[in-house]
Formats: structure tokens, sequence, C-alpha cells
């Protein structure tokens, strides 16, 4: 069996894996490229196995180092939640959020998260639904939200409630503009974040061919296409359980008067090989608790 001589190895290890770069990982750890080089170097001889090949753009794991950083990363988590606890500082969750999520749906709720967990902090981390692609999920956020059809294969992933999708412009856009049937969209100019999967699937169900030339992608930001859409610059596809205020308030308008079924849906992420810590736990628990609300 393999002894573990030199920690510090598996943690520069750990960094390389992470940036693909000797340079970059010699700045991070504040030492030398040379002794990046000698650790891996001391590593690859004590596992008489090749971890890296080089490439034109960088490192690459080998199949040696894919699985070494597969265990690495579960096994400095693990040291991680060990040093938490014996110093008493194992109150801290790390949440991936969507800001549209956090901001229409978490936001208004976490008060009583609060009164009820006073001893946990939640530290929120920002993506525009780019966590379940991060290479090192785990480094990012303890768990996350994400939005799509709940097929990411590093993540064990739970739906959190069945959406609908709503077809929305304003209504200066609708004087405009005639739409009455789902066709007359083919005139318009569509909005979205991320990718085409939510207009695509909208075409498809309303037996319509879909022209990805008609959306307009907006970078990003999820509010920004929100505020385009009230400024009546075209017509965006959101789910509608984070748009009801709008809808409300009249600076919306739906077109079509109703809603439509979805594939798609929030989840609630953890990755694979990740052991989350109690509060993380109780986070989850209360969580997907009051989306049954």
């Amino acid at each position: 069996m393999n002894k573990i001589r030199n920690l510090n190895s598996i943690q520069v290890f750990s960094v390389v894996s992470r940036l693909k770069n000797i340079t970059h990982a010699a700045q991070f750890l504040s030492i030398s490229q040379s002794s990046v080089s000698y650790h891996i170097k001391k590593l690859e001889d004590e596992l008489h196995a090749p971890l890296f090949e080089r490439k034109r753009d960088g490192l690459a794991l080998t199949s040696h180092g894919e699985v070494l950083a597969t265990h690495v990363e579960s096994g400095l988590r693990s040291i991680q939640t060990g040093l938490e606890k014996a110093s008493g500082q194992t109150g801290v969750v790390r949440v991936a959020i969507l800001p549209m999520f956090a901001s229409r749906w978490l936001s208004p709720r976490l008060g009583s998260f609060w009164e009820a967990h006073s001893d946990i902090q939640l530290s929120f981390h920002n993506h525009n639904n780019t966590y379940a692609t991060k290479e090192r999920p785990g480094d990012f956020a303890d768990l996350g939200i994400l939005w799509g059809l709940g097929d990411w294969e590093e993540f064990h992933a739970t739906r959190l409630w069945t959406e609908k999708m709503v077809v929305v412009c304003s209504p200066d856009y609708l004087r405009e503009n005639s739409i009455t049937e789902p066709i007359d969209l083919n005139n318009c100019t569509l909005f979205h974040v991320d990718d085409e999967l939510r207009w695509q699937e909208w075409f498809t169900k309303n037996q319509l061919e879909f022209y990805p030339s008609q959306v307009k992608m907006i970078p990003q930001e999820p509010h920004f296409q929100l505020s385009s859409t009230i400024n009546g610059l075209g017509v965006s596809l959101f789910p509608h359980s984070m748009i009801e205020s709008e809808l409300e308030s009249g600076v919306l308008v739906n077109p079509f008067g109703r809603a439509f079924d979805t594939s798609f849906a929030y989840h609630l992420a953890v990755p694979y090989g990740i052991s989350l810590s109690k509060p993380a736990r109780v986070f989850k628990s209360w969580l997907l608790g009051h989306c049954q609300d």
C-alpha cells in the first residue's frame, strides 16, 4: 500500500490539477515553479504513474491523474470539514445560487431559516447556471441551485417543483406587434440568457419550426434580460414562478393568457463525492421543505 509521505505534494497536485498550469499554481501557492514541479515529480515517482501530460494550452490530467484528483478533492474537503469541527467553525454553508432564484424565491424566505438556525452562516456564490460545468464544483460550493433537465452526470439533483413557462413582453411591444397565436413569434425578437433550449422546446411543443437566428442572446444576466423585456425590446420565455410580480403589476403581459408545460425546472444539486456537513444538511432539508409550500 502506498503511504502518503508528504501532504504538501498532495496540496500542490490539487492546485495544479485545478489550474492546469505550473506558473499559475506557483503564484497561487506563493512558491517557486521549480518547487511545484518537484512536488509533482515526487508524487509521480511514489505512485509509479504519470499524473499530467503537456498540451498546447497547458497541462491535462492523465487517467491516473483523474482518479487521484477525484479522491484528493473529496479527501481535502473532508480534512477541511474536520478542521472546521475542531475549531468550532462548522456553521458555514457555501451555496451556489442563481441570481434570479436568489432575489425572487429565496430572499423572501431566508428570514425563517435564520430564525430557526441562527448559528448557521450561508455563503452565497453567484453563478449563471455554470455550477454543473465547473471542473471542481466542490471547490466552488457545497451544494447549489441549477436550472435544467436534472441530467447532470456529476451531481445528485432533486427537482424543487414542477415549473410552468410563460411568454411575456411589455404592453408597448404587444401594441406594436400582433401576438395572438404561437406562430406570431416567428416575427418577434426573442430573448434568452444561456442557450436556446427553452425556446426550442416551446416551439416544438407548439408544433412549430424553430429558427435559432431569431434568438438574441443577452449574456449571463437574467435581470438584464428581464429589464430589456420590460423596456419593450423583445419577447422572453420565463419560469412563471420568477415573474409573478411583473405580471400582477402589468409591466409585463402574457399575450397568450396561459402558461406552458416544460421539462425544465430548478433543482437542488449536490456534487457526487461530497460529504455534506451537518449545517449543509440542515439547509438542504429546510430548502426542500419550503419547496412543498
